[in-house]
């Protein structure tokens, strides 16, 4: 991380970026999680992901998540080498096991759909009723930011990527 600030000057302003995405990503996957979960799903999958992704850009974390995952991204940026085993064990966090969702069609019986809806899941706690507004309104959404932009292009490239439609 110095490489990159003293490239930029010795401006801190790189790192600290890159300290905020990684911390709103976290965020993301830890809604990616619950929503996954509440959906009855095994793993985190593309439609979860993206909606974990969506309803962070678009609902602020409160103090104590923006502290939390401002401690994680700190950690995983100040870490000087990372093992393997660690490694396994941030994957095992986050349950992203669910390699049927990884490829670009999915076999659904005798049909092959290339391009879908995102899954909504029915659960009516306050993370799953919030996300399913978010999804709503996310095709009117403007991001206020450079930052944000950056976060909401990611959102449309993974839509992309997954072939998916809100």
């Amino acid at each position: 991380m110095d490489d990159i600030n003293k490239g930029m000057g010795g401006n801190n302003l790189v790192s600290e970026l890159l300290k905020i995405y990684l911390a709103q990503t976290d965020s993301a996957l830890k809604i990616s999680k619950v929503i996954s979960e509440h959906s009855g799903e095994e793993g985190i999958s593309p439609d979860a992901f993206v909606t974990g992704l969506i309803y962070r850009s678009m609902i602020t974390m409160d103090e104590e998540e923006m502290k939390a995952s401002l401690e994680f991204a700190d950690e995983v940026l100040t870490k000087e080498t990372s093992s393997d085993e660690e490694d396994e064990d941030y994957e095992e966090e986050y349950d992203i096991i669910d390699e049927t969702y990884n490829t670009m069609e999915h076999d659904y019986g005798d049909k092959v759909i290339l391009s879908r809806k995102i899954i909504k899941n029915t659960c009516n706690c306050d993370i799953c009723a919030k996300a399913r507004a978010c999804l709503i309104n996310y095709p009117t959404f403007e991001a206020d930011g450079k930052l944000a932009q950056m976060f909401k292009d990611a959102i449309d490239n993974t839509m992309i990527i997954h072939k998916l439609n809100i």
